[in-house]
């Protein structure tokens, strides 16, 4: 009989009662008095979402009316108890929970109670430190829906030339130029387009030709028109640069255009659309918009034709997300969301404009089109400028909310998932240029930027400190190396200096290491030892946060287990964070909490390891 069979036999002798396959009841392990602690953190919005589905990536559960009305994919009272009676059984000391205001369940909780002062209460009666993540940089969702849909006065949204955003802050909503602004001269589009240049990344031949090539322009970046105004062809041989060097491009020129007065986007399709495509380059070159006097105008490349069938059910008609984004309970809305006709126009070429690679590759005749929008994002919406005092205060009272709901200390986290193309014009806000005295140099703007979030820090720990608890900052990965996953975006702020050596010397208590995921084994091994020196030197813990991807409630945790490893024989790292609830646990037919089996026998081996040493 192996361990897990005898744990399981013997726990059922004692009381205990066995859940399911991959679930274990809710005995103690033992914690070891010293050595390596075992954390656990909650993004409770996933727990939400992967409650309702019924398992994070299976096909999802058909739920009845009633189990909506009953608010049966939100923790209950007796709910959260349960997820702490496991997360204390199998070792962990400390729940860290994030907390993002995007999303409306801190204002208005379906079961009636103040949620972040109910999960500190819980964690408490179980022995469990509690602590709050804040994500400074995070205030917008990434979901952007058609510009005609309906944008009420009383609701919060934010409109720009990507569409609308119907789920942010209420602080972004109401200052949303505060948000990371656009360098000046690099994002506006005032002159026309006179020509479009579609640029092959060589010279050799291709199987387009003129005929095959049509324009379409739109003023809402939906319900494309025909371009029925002037245009000549021409083709042409000229230098452009393509990574990693110069060299000859074959060009198609569409000139002598006349694109309607406020027709801000350009559509041009191929009716060649198969595997043979010849005409590619990489997704930064294969497409030129050229004004009045000859100068290559800003423009952003789109990411594709975004279908109603992508929206329609996981978010318009989805009762959880009517529930936590307040734009889609406006009656309003709900009138148009009614309306499939009206939906469908909405929806008929919708294009994307999201975060694309500039090394990516685009294929013209295979793709079968190519899209742009004249200009860019004047602002990353939802990523805050530090520089501005009214975005530091807001930021300290987000931070006072968690505070006096009873936490034990406040985790900061830099990431964020608002990605955008050419993050590096970004930062160039009004405060950061009054700091530079108009100084536009990227070590400048980077710096005033930083110093201004240190301030924050500073400030932060001295409200912390004033209620007595504890204050963590994330050390990411990509403070030191870059993602090394293909056409991966940064996951931090742009042109913002991280001071992260006075973080850890002057500011935090203890540090958490995110973004293991993102790195091959040689450069996490860089990464933990310039971190794990540091913190050393400092007197600091150092903890490493686990992987994610791929992990599910039925599903084997092979990452985890390398990574307690990992933290048993590295000197350097004080700790484990298992990341994150949802995925090992989950609310099973009865409404009781399930933990994962898996999960405990890991927990027990590394907790056992810790105790012999």
């Amino acid at each position: 009989m192996d361990r897990r069979d005898f744990l399981s036999t013997a726990l059922l002798g004692a009381g205990g009662v066995v859940l399911s396959l991959n679930a274990y009841p809710f005995t103690n392990i033992s914690k070891p008095s010293g050595g390596k602690k075992l954390f656990a953190t909650t993004d409770y919005v996933d727990n939400i979402i992967i409650n309702n589905r019924g398992s994070r990536y299976g096909t999802p559960v058909e739920r009845g009316d009633g189990y909506y009305e009953q608010g049966k994919c939100y923790m209950d009272r007796e709910q959260l108890d349960g997820l702490h009676k496991y997360l204390a059984s199998i070792g962990v000391t400390r729940h860290q929970w994030m907390v993002n205001t995007v999303w409306n369940i801190y204002e208005d909780y379906p079961h009636g109670f103040d949620l972040l002062e109910e999960a500190a209460k819980s964690a408490h009666k179980h022995g469990i430190e509690f602590f709050a993540i804040i994500k400074p940089f995070e205030g917008c969702s990434s979901i952007c829906i058609p510009h005609s849909m309906p944008v009420p006065d009383d609701v919060r949204f934010y409109t720009d030339l990507r569409g609308i955003f119907p789920s942010l802050q209420e602080f972004v909503a109401e200052n949303p130029s505060m948000s990371l602004k656009c360098k000046k001269g690099s994002f506006e589009c005032d002159s026309p387009i006179k020509s479009i240049r579609l640029v092959k990344g060589d010279n050799r031949p291709t199987r387009v030709k003129a005929e095959h090539l049509s324009v379409f322009t739109s003023p809402t970046n939906n319900g494309f028109v025909p371009y029925n105004g002037p245009l000549s062809f021409s083709e042409s041989f000229e230098k452009r640069f393509r990574f990693p060097y110069w060299r000859e491009c074959r060009i198609f020129h569409l000139n002598a255009l006349e694109i309607p007065k406020g027709h801000r986007y350009v559509l041009i399709k191929c009716s060649l659309a198969d595997e043979h495509g010849d005409f590619a380059n990489e997704k930064g070159n294969i497409v030129e918009l050229v004004g009045q006097d000859g100068e290559i105008l800003p423009h952003t490349l789109s990411t594709g034709p975004i279908y109603l069938e992508k929206h329609y059910d996981s978010f318009y008609n989805s009762k959880v997300m009517q529930q936590i984004i307040p734009y889609l309970r406006h009656p309003e809305v709900r009138a148009e969301i009614a309306d499939m006709e009206k939906m469908n126009r909405h929806y008929k070429n919708f294009y994307g404009f999201g975060y694309i690679h500039p090394n990516e590759w685009a294929t013209l005749d295979k793709d079968g089109f190519v899209a742009a929008a004249f200009g860019k994002p004047e602002f990353m919406i939802g990523i805050l400028n530090p520089g501005y005092k009214k975005v530091r205060e807001y930021w300290l009272k987000l931070t006072k909310f968690c505070l006096d709901r009873g936490v034990d200390g406040i985790n900061y986290r830099i990431a964020n998932h608002i990605n955008i193309s050419d993050s590096h014009l970004y930062g160039f806000n009004k405060p950061t240029l009054e700091a530079t005295n108009g100084d536009e140099g990227y070590t400048q703007i980077s710096r005033a930027n930083g110093d201004a979030y240190t301030l924050f820090m500073k400030e932060a720990r001295a409200l912390i400190k004033k209620h007595q608890k504890t204050m963590a900052l994330h050390l990411h990965s990509e403070l030191l190396v870059l993602d090394e996953r293909p056409n991966k975006a940064c996951a931090l702020p742009p042109n913002i200096e991280w001071q992260w050596k006075k973080w850890v010397d002057e500011i935090a208590d203890e540090l958490e290491f995110r973004g293991i995921f993102k790195l091959r084994p040689h450069s996490l091994d860089e990464v933990l030892n310039t971190f794990g020196t540091e913190t050393r030197k400092a007197g600091k813990p150092f903890y490493l946060q686990g992987d994610f991807h791929g992990l599910a409630f039925d599903r084997p945790f092979l990452s985890t287990q390398a990574e307690l490893e990992l933290v048993k024989k590295r000197g350097g790292l004080d700790g484990y964070v298992l990341y994150e609830t949802a995925n090992f646990t989950r609310i099973n037919d009865d409404g009781k909490i399930e933990g994962n089996r898996e999960i405990k026998d890991l927990c027990f081996d590394f907790l056992s390891s810790e105790k012999n040493k």
